[in-house]
């Protein structure tokens, strides 16, 4: 079986290295610690958006929570598990754990204002669209790996319920589950892992990255849980 952490850098590694590559100079005020964005559309009943700083120590941790999540991901993709390289229905309850887990490290970041449960409520509502064979126009999406975030003339108030920009993901190492875009089509979801690139648009959902949203040149942890339109791989 392939082990993910003897065949890739690790993420820890990759984050400082491509951080300090490519962006020398962010926010020299406060050193030692990042800027972590999350924004929410759809998923409570306010639209939510925060911008906090994180130590190094912290997105240590949640770098751990994710390398976690994505071993999981490569052992349930293996051709020894029960649907071979598909994620079976009992595979998809078993990612819900360390989804919930890096859910429950944001809250620890962010503090009581982040309403965790209705998140993991969200997840697990998502999940279950996700592994439905019915057709659906707007495609469940789950996204979460080690890249860069481009949204094309983003602001914030191109949030108004959706977000109306285009979201494009370039992964160095991740993972993507959508629903195809095609009616009756009974399977499992369209699924990418390792280095890949994905699109949303009209996106509502949870989405974190530690940069400021827009032209994001900081590769590092990126996450993108929601609902969009013609979401698919490039």
């Amino acid at each position: 079986m392939l082990d993910i952490r003897k065949t890739i850098i690790p993420i820890a590694v990759v984050i400082l290295f491509f951080g300090l590559a490519l962006s020398p100079a962010i926010e020299a005020d406060t050193p030692g610690t990042k800027k972590m964005t999350v924004l929410m559309k759809g998923v409570t009943d306010n639209n939510y958006l925060v911008e906090i700083r994180v130590t190094e120590e912290d997105l240590i941790k949640f770098n751990n929570e994710m390398d976690n999540f994505l071993e999981i991901v490569n052992k349930t993709r293996s051709e020894n598990s029960d649907e071979g390289a598909n994620i079976s229905y009992s595979e998809w309850d078993l990612l819900k754990n360390p989804i919930n887990k890096i859910i429950d490290l944001i809250a620890d970041f962010i503090g009581d204002d982040f309403p965790k449960e209705e998140v993991k409520n969200f997840v697990l509502s998502l999940i279950k669209r996700l592994i439905s064979p019915v057709f659906l126009f707007r495609q469940p999406l789950i996204s979460i790996g080690i890249g860069i975030t481009f949204i094309p003339f983003y602001d914030y108030e191109s949030f108004f319920g959706k977000m109306i920009r285009p979201v494009f993901i370039q992964y160095l190492f991740g993972f993507s589950a959508t629903s195809r875009l095609i009616p009756f089509i009974i399977g499992f979801p369209t699924v990418r892992f390792g280095l890949h690139r994905i699109r949303t648009f009209l996106f509502d959902g949870l989405m974190i990255n530690f940069a400021d949203l827009g032209v994001n040149s900081i590769v590092g942890p990126q996450l993108l849980i929601g609902f969009g339109c013609f979401t698919g791989f490039a």
